[in-house]
């Protein structure tokens, strides 16, 4: 849609994947590249991994599991609003349906 609304050269997608497996990627670039769109990847595992390090020893306990899922969002939509703001962009983007079911819908990373 954005491709249709703004023009391919207008657009921008970013992979962010945080200790993702490789078919992610792919497919985003597949998606990417069907579109003719410029395509980016931030790795965000290491950050992923130094924040729930830093978290866990400030907190002398273990983040819980929900926690941990929660956090991966917020840094992705971190790096995209950076990102934006850098280059002057707007973040776009659709909610995810398995998300609005359980009530996580994470657009500004939050709940």
């Amino acid at each position: 849609m954005a491709v249709t609304a703004l023009g391919k050269e207008k657009v921008l997608a970013v992979s962010m994947p945080c200790n993702s497996i490789s078919t992610d990627f792919e497919d985003a670039k597949l998606v990417a590249d069907t579109f003719e769109v410029e395509f980016i990847k931030v790795n965000l595992s290491d950050t992923f991994e130094e924040i729930e390090k830093s978290i866990n020893v400030s907190f002398d306990s273990m983040l819980s599991d929900e926690a941990k899922i929660n956090v991966k969002p917020r840094l992705r939509m971190t790096t995209l609003y950076a990102i934006a703001q850098s280059l002057g962009y707007l973040v776009i983007g659709t909610g995810n349906l398995s998300e609005i079911m359980v009530r996580i819908y994470n657009k500004m990373g939050g709940q």
